[in-house]
């Protein structure tokens, strides 16, 4: 089995298409990101408003179905214009974690404070589950790693 598959309802979902093969690539280039894909357990919804496109990753049996649209068993919801995504996975990976200091670090960061990029459902406050909440921001983290070129 693919660990990365679109879901037959993705049919002209350009951001799918690009999501899927820039996991896939990244998975079958590097087991570090193989472990990662296989341990994220959180749905994540990616919606460009701009280009009216959302696809949604949904990690299950330690892979990734791609879906189109914001579906509501998204758990996390990250929203940016369709030239704020792909910055997302220019961000550099060290010591396991984004590198913030990086110039590609500081331009998502300036994004996230200019709330260009949103992030909803991360958190809930107040965190009646902090386990929960946790492992969606640990989830997050490896869905970063494994969208990331470097």
């Amino acid at each position: 089995m693919e660990p990365v598959v679109l879901d037959p309802s993705v049919t002209e979902n350009g951001l799918a298409a690009v999501l899927a093969g820039l996991m896939g690539e990244n998975v079958a280039a590097h087991p570090a990101k193989r472990r990662d894909l296989r341990a994220i357990r959180t749905s994540f919804a990616i919606v460009a408003p701009d280009a009216e496109v959302a696809v949604t990753l949904q990690f299950r049996h330690g892979g990734c179905t791609l879906f189109d649209g914001n579906r509501p068993d998204a758990e996390v919801v990250v929203i940016a214009d369709s030239d704020k995504i792909p910055a997302l996975s220019l961000v550099e990976i060290r010591y396991g974690l984004p590198w913030l200091l990086g110039e590609a670090g500081q331009g998502v960061v300036r994004s996230l404070l200019a709330r260009e990029i949103k992030i909803m459902g991360l958190v809930d406050l107040p965190i009646p589950h902090p386990r929960a909440t946790l492992q969606r921001a640990l989830d997050l983290l490896r869905l970063l790693r494994v969208l990331s070129v470097n």
